[in-house]
């Protein structure tokens, strides 16, 4: 996978794990602990908030 690329879906997912204390919900899996697919996921998500 693209290490930029990477960078900036660990990025979002990351900042999106912070709301999570605030709504009260469960702690999410750290970034390293995710399936390739659900990575893959979150960095087709940072690619469409950057077009």
């Amino acid at each position: 996978m693209d290490t930029e690329r990477e960078l900036a879906g660990q990025a979002l997912y990351e900042s999106r794990l912070k709301t999570l204390n605030g709504l009260m919900m469960p702690d999410a899996p750290a970034w390293q602990e995710l399936s390739d697919e659900v990575r893959e996921r979150w960095c087709s998500y940072a690619d469409a908030g950057q077009s």
